[in-house]
């Protein structure tokens, strides 16, 4: 079966844009499941419901997963171990850095499990964890503006637990919506352009780390 897994971070860069409705049919093209660890449930659902600020974005995702466009994965999702390597891999004056939480890591170890096709992340620490841990060493000391020392063993291991991992973002879910045309119906009085441009830029303003050197190259590329 092909999955698809869903960290927060993605699933709250389409809800505050109100792209939700590109699952469903996105669904349907892939022909496989959308999942999100019960961790995300938790931090897009129950938490915020208990909030005045992302009330109505908890209400719209919990309708989304009531419609089986999001499914939640009830097992167990053993993390442990990736969470401890993870959180001890950057150290400061030979105290470790904690730069995820339990959360964030269970989508990527959901992932690992189910093999999925891709795993979506907006969030830039754990895109940087997978795909250049070394350059998300140079972030924390220009961040903490003190040497920053690297566990390598850590490091290679968690390579190696997620060489097979393909990382995509918010983005590369509406472009493909964007490609199969299911956003056309915006197109009124705008051109196709002026479109992506909204939405790229949408996505970036409201949650996705994307540079305006990737939002331009898209946009080229996608014209």
């Amino acid at each position: 079966m092909k999955t698809i897994v869903l960290d927060t971070s993605s699933v709250i860069s389409l809800v505050t844009n109100n792209l939700l409705e590109i699952i469903k049919p996105l669904k349907e093209k892939f022909k496989g499941t959308f999942y999100i660890p019960e961790s995300v449930e938790y931090e897009l659902i129950d938490k915020p419901l208990e909030t005045k600020m992302f009330k109505l974005e908890a209400i719209m995702v919990s309708k989304a997963i009531e419609d089986k466009d999001f499914v939640v994965y009830e097992e167990s999702i053993d993390v442990g171990s990736l969470l401890h390597k993870i959180n001890n891999l950057y150290f400061v004056n030979g105290k470790p850095i904690r730069i995820v939480s339990k959360a964030e890591v269970e989508a990527l170890a959901l992932a690992i499990k189910l093999e999925s096709s891709a795993y979506a992340v907006d969030e830039r620490t754990m895109r940087l964890v997978i795909e250049d841990p070394m350059r998300l060493k140079k972030i924390q000391e220009n961040k903490l503006h003190m040497k920053v020392t690297i566990n390598y063993e850590f490091m290679n291991e968690i390579k190696n637990l997620v060489k097979n991992v393909k990382v995509i973002r918010s983005t590369e879910l509406v472009l493909m919506a964007y490609e199969f045309g299911l956003l056309d119906k915006y197109l009124i009085n705008v051109s196709r352009e002026q479109l992506l441009d909204a939405l790229l830029w949408g996505l970036k303003i409201r949650g996705c780390s994307i540079s305006n050197e990737e939002v331009e190259s898209l946009t080229d590329f996608e014209l």
